[in-house]
């Protein structure tokens, strides 16, 4: 059998190389042998096709499945996984992309039990305000995650975010409302503040006009938003909170992103015009984690039921079918 290297692999099949590494990485090309610090592909050997996650006909009728499933899971006074691994992972990697400087476990804290553990560094109130109103945004989105996106609908998830914050106090009138001044997004530059309506009409007149969706679809929404960048503060947290609010809607298995794909991520909005690959990859890795997450999450929660159906809660309430499914 013939080989190729990840630089003849990425050519052939039109990705990056770093693409062609995590395919070989996570097992999706057969016949793939790690060569030192690169790996050897078989010459004939197929692009590995995009994951999709399909959900069971039973899912599918009560679509979107995943965002009745987080719905019930805030609803139930026990068992909430998937819906409190989304809340504290969600809450503390989008606030930390943003210089939040709270550790997960102090997110966590918050979370259960509405105080915080302070160790060696003082405590920014914002960082505090800013993680509450994190939670009350994704509960937003989960009642209105069949909503089409609007600019009413994105001004709001803005005031949800900052409300009360330091710059809520100091900005009177900005939580909410688009930016009045000229600003730049690294060497780019920005619609001006008069275009700002206009562009984001556009925007979403097209994204909503489109009769079909995919993963890349969603993608492209995010990085144009983040492209005209509307608010003065809070564009990147907002522009995830849509993107997570679309997949949910879309039925594409939502994400997000940590710190450690912080500069892949930011390096990816920066060239989305030029090349799409970077950013997609970012985001599909993401995507892959939370999906690995979804059917952990499913065998925790049938382990959890039978437990509680042999009696290991001693006084516990069993849970009639309906509230299990």
């Amino acid at each position: 059998m013939n080989y190729i290297k990840i630089a003849e692999a990425a050519e052939k099949w039109g990705v990056t190389s770093r693409m062609v590494r995590y395919y070989c990485m996570n097992d999706r090309i057969p016949g793939a042998i790690a060569d030192g610090d690169g790996w050897l592909i078989p010459e004939d050997a197929a692009k590995p096709e995009r994951k999709k996650y399909e959900a069971t006909p039973r899912e599918k009728e009560k679509a979107p499945y995943l965002a009745n499933k987080l719905q019930k899971e805030k609803k139930k006074r026990r068992y909430h996984g998937l819906y409190d691994y989304t809340q504290e992972n969600f809450t503390y990697s989008n606030n930390r992309l943003a210089s939040n400087r709270l550790m997960r476990k102090q997110v966590v804290e918050i979370m259960k039990t509405g105080k915080v553990t302070t160790y060696s560094e003082p405590v920014k109130i914002d960082d505090l305000i800013e993680i509450t109103n994190h939670v009350i945004c994704i509960n937003h989105i989960l009642e209105t995650v069949m909503q089409p996106i609007t600019q009413t609908y994105i001004k709001k998830l803005h005031k949800l975010l900052l409300y009360g914050t330091v710059y809520d106090r100091t900005h009177m009138g900005a939580v909410g409302s688009y930016r009045t001044k000229l600003a730049r997004l690294g060497a780019a530059k920005t619609p001006a503040p008069r275009e700002i309506n206009s562009q984001l009409a556009k925007l979403i007149g097209e994204y909503e006009s489109k009769h079909e969706y995919g993963f890349a679809d969603v993608v492209e929404f995010h990085a144009l938003f983040e492209a005209i960048k509307p608010f003065e503060d809070g564009n990147g947290r907002v522009g995830r909170l849509l993107l997570f609010k679309e997949c949910l809607r879309r039925e594409i298995v939502p994400f997000f992103i940590d710190d450690k794909r912080r500069s892949a991520y930011l390096k990816g909005l920066r060239l989305w015009k030029m090349d799409r690959e970077p950013l997609l990859t970012v985001c599909y890795q993401a995507q892959e984690r939370y999906a690995k997450e979804i059917e952990s999450q499913k065998l925790l929660e049938q382990h959890y039921y039978r437990l509680v159906r042999i009696g290991f809660f001693k006084g516990e309430h069993i849970p009639k079918r309906e509230e299990i499914e």
